[in-house]
């Protein structure tokens, strides 16, 4: 048995260990950002802005859970769903019969909101339940929570998690998906607020807020770029096209992006660049704009020489060890293999990185990707949505291109 083959089989035996583990638990459980959850603080503390943000923040930075303490209950996160659905459609080995994937799209669609954060479906309602032809679907967290720039309700939906959803939905063949994609095209184009400007369009996180963050952006022109591939919502091509040159406008002249447009949002970090990179490329095969490919070579060159070290260890931020985040690695896994899918140089191995995260994050007897936030972090804290569905998610992936589907 070869190195690659021994390799492959410990990954996919992790695979499954996670998938079981969370499989089992209903997909529920905790996230970094569920403090406002807390049954005991979160009402209290629900009409000041600063209050929410350090509740969030004591909670997701605490040295031990204390979310038994706060009373907050364990979580079903639609992304997290999403996650686990897209692993299965790239290794449908783990769910030969589609059972499992069936349940996660009926749970997925179940959970829908209307822009306004309104259930499309009646509690109990089976995913069966008819969709308005005028409906504009959307999906959000299962959690209110507080960012620098705006507030969002549990299940309000943003742009971000809706993509991620649609993609599962599409990807594994779900019946009614069609007029769920048509839906959340309907949500982007009506509800999204939308800056214009010479450089080209950015659309908002969410109806809620007018931010300019370029990932989310990214979200919503992959949501009209798939919708258009699939002639739905008419010749948005120009339309998608405006929102990437916005983004690659915001290039800085090292190959990075900053999170956002904010003076506060002028950071970079390694999750975010990825989605960028990701979703530039995605844009870009799909409309033919290979014009934009040296945009994303300066982009992948920064994301490699600055947000990756030698052995594949994924960093939070250029230069900074700390944390080490299962969310990082599971999206470094999933960037380079785009790179390889579409004809750039790989220049970080993606099995390296999968390899150290399993190194330095898995936590074999518990069967979960743990987050380290610092040398002496002792957190025993396992996350459904952030850690176990990303590295799912990205072992799957892996897996395929491995020929393990």
């Amino acid at each position: 048995m070869g190195e690659a083959t021994r390799r492959l089989d410990r990954l996919e035996s992790i695979a499954r260990s996670a998938w079981s583990r969370e499989r089992a638990l209903g997909f529920a459980g905790p996230d970094p950002y569920d403090g406002l959850n807390s049954r005991l603080l979160g009402p209290a503390l629900s009409r000041s802005r600063v209050l929410r943000l350090a509740l969030i923040q004591a909670v997701k930075r605490c040295p031990f859970d204390p979310r038994r303490l706060l009373l907050i209950p364990p979580g079903v996160n639609p992304k997290g769903l999403s996650l686990f659905l897209s692993g299965l459609a790239d290794f449908p080995a783990i769910d030969p019969s589609g059972v499992e994937a069936g349940i996660l799209q009926d749970a997925l669609i179940r959970c829908a909101s209307s822009p306004d954060g309104t259930p499309l479906f009646a509690p109990g309602a089976g995913g069966e339940s008819a969709l308005p032809s005028d409906a504009q679907a959307g999906w959000g967290y299962d959690f209110p929570w507080q960012g620098r720039a705006f507030f969002q309700p549990a299940g309000f939906p943003t742009v971000v998690c809706t993509s991620f959803v649609v993609d599962s939905l599409c990807d594994s063949g779900a019946a009614g998906a069609g007029e769920f994609f048509e839906a959340s095209v309907r949500f982007v184009r009506k509800s999204l607020g939308r800056f214009e400007c010479p450089d080209g369009v950015c659309f908002s996180y969410s109806p809620r807020d007018a931010s300019r963050v370029y990932n989310a952006s990214l979200f919503a022109a992959k949501i009209l770029a798939r919708g258009h591939a699939a002639g739905i919502g008419g010749g948005l091509d120009a339309e998608v096209s405006r929102v990437a040159d916005f983004v690659i406008s915001r290039q800085s002249p090292d190959g990075s992006w900053p999170y956002g447009e904010a003076h506060h949002w002028q950071w970079v970090d390694g999750l975010h660049t990825g989605f960028v990179l990701e979703t530039l490329m995605f844009l870009g095969r799909t409309l033919g704009r290979d014009d934009w490919d040296e945009s994303i070579r300066r982009g992948l060159g920064f994301y490699a020489g600055n947000l990756f070290a030698s052995d594949g260890t994924a960093l939070y931020h250029p230069g900074s060890g700390y944390p080490v985040d299962p969310h990082s690695y599971a999206q470094g896994i999933l960037t380079w293999l785009a790179a390889g899918r579409n004809g750039f140089e790989v220049l970080v191995d993606p099995a390296s990185i999968a390899d150290r995260a399993v190194e330095l994050l898995w936590d074999d007897r518990r069967r979960g990707f743990r987050i380290r936030r610092s040398r002496f972090d002792a957190s025993r804290t396992i996350y459904s949505r952030w850690s176990q569905a990303w590295m799912f998610r990205a072992l799957a992936a892996l897996l395929k291109e491995g020929g393990r589907s």
